[in-house]
């Protein structure tokens, strides 16, 4: 047998589920240790690249979980201390033992953290757009450790892009609260 497409839609009530797990979540990420959230964010992301018959779409996913644990972790980016607890609090969800679907069962075991994903996703597009950039410019400059005066320009120009992602990111979020439809579903 070839392979074939799966597709489904998430209704409204689909859609409020997720996010009152999400909601669930995040009021209770604060007795939560940092380190221990983080730690079950990426044990998913290593759950999932390591499995066999992942779906695509899942693997897609979990790069995103990956993304938003780099960023809060990241000294260079140094994200602000409200966008760290933010994400934190989101990846929460990855820390409950309990999932809707169990890991072990092959290509759907994920599928529920993949769609949590893509859901925190809508709510750090604008920061994970950021730090991508970010992490993009970074890992394209040349670094000399030996140089110290390479060292101290590279230092400027990184704090540079901070503040100019920074502003962007702020002009972006502004953009989209003044075109929000109120009582949407997702709040989009």
């Amino acid at each position: 047998m070839g392979s074939f497409r799966v597709s489904f839609d998430l209704d409204a009530d689909d859609v409020r589920h997720f996010q009152d797990l999400y909601r669930k979540a995040r009021r209770n990420a604060s007795a939560l240790d940092r380190d221990a959230v983080i730690g079950e964010a990426r044990a998913v992301v290593r759950r999932v690249r390591s499995a066999k018959k992942t779906p695509s779409f899942v693997l897609g996913a979990i790069e995103i979980l990956a993304d938003l644990t780099d960023l809060i972790q990241d000294q260079d980016y140094a994200a602000p201390k409200k966008v760290q607890d933010d994400v934190l609090a989101a990846i929460a969800y990855f820390s409950n033992p309990e999932d809707l679907i169990p890991d072990h069962i092959p290509a759907l075991g994920f599928l529920d953290d993949a769609i949590m994903v893509k859901i925190i996703e809508d709510d750090f597009r604008h920061e994970l757009w950021g730090y991508r950039k970010f992490r993009k410019r970074r890992d394209s400059s040349e670094q000399r450790p030996w140089s110290s005066t390479a060292a101290e320009r590279l230092r400027e120009r990184l704090q540079n892009d901070r503040k100019s992602i920074r502003a962007e990111i702020a002009k972006r979020e502004a953009r989209e609260t003044s075109r929000r439809r109120p009582g949407s579903v997702l709040g989009w």
